[in-house]
C-alpha cells in the first residue's frame, strides 16, 4: 500500500512539473512576442526618421508634373550669424535658400528666377513646389482673364 501511495505521488508531482514546464513555455512565448513587437515598432520609427531623400524625391516629382518643360534648382546652405545674408526671411539659425526657375519653353522665353527661403532643406523644398503651384494658378486665372468670354456680358 505504501508503494501505491509513493506512485500516486509521484505520479501527481510529475504532472505538476509537466503543468509548470507548459506555463514557463507559454510565458516564455509571451514575452518573445512583446519583444518582437517592440522591435517592429522602433525599427517602423527608425525608418521614418531615416529617410533623408524622401522630401528630395517628393519634389522632384511634384516638380516633374507642375513644370513640363523641365526646372532647375540651386540650394545654397547659410550658417547662422552674420554671414546670412539681409534679405533672408526666415528667422535666425541655419539658413537655406532655393534659387529655382523654369526652364525654357517652345516659345524660348526664360521664366524667372525664383528665391525661397527656409530654415531646412525639406522645408526650403516644399516651399519651392508650393511657389510652383501658386503660380500655376495664377496662371490660370491670367488665362481666364484673357479669354475671349466676358463673364460680365451676362449681366
Amino acid at each position: 500500500m505504501l508503494a501505491a501511495i509513493r506512485s500516486g505521488a509521484s505520479a501527481a508531482s510529475r504532472s505538476l512539473a509537466v503543468v509548470a514546464q507548459l506555463e514557463l513555455v507559454l510565458v516564455g512565448a509571451v514575452l518573445l512576442l512583446l519583444a518582437g513587437l517592440l522591435l517592429l515598432r522602433e525599427l517602423r520609427r527608425w525608418r521614418g526618421r531615416h529617410r533623408p531623400h524622401s522630401h528630395e524625391v517628393r519634389a522632384r516629382a511634384v516638380m516633374g508634373e507642375l513644370c513640363p518643360n523641365g526646372w532647375r534648382a540651386q540650394l545654397t546652405l547659410y550658417a547662422s550669424g552674420p554671414a546670412a545674408p539681409v534679405e533672408a526671411t526666415a528667422p535666425a539659425g541655419a539658413l537655406v535658400a532655393v534659387d529655382w526657375s523654369e526652364l525654357p519653353g517652345e516659345d524660348g522665353e526664360h521664366p524667372p528666377v525664383r528665391r525661397v527661403w527656409a530654415p531646412t532643406i525639406a522645408e526650403g523644398l516644399a516651399a519651392m513646389v508650393q511657389d510652383r503651384r501658386t503660380d500655376e494658378v495664377l496662371e490660370r486665372i491670367e488665362q481666364s482673364a484673357g479669354a475671349d468670354d466676358d463673364p460680365w456680358d451676362a449681366l
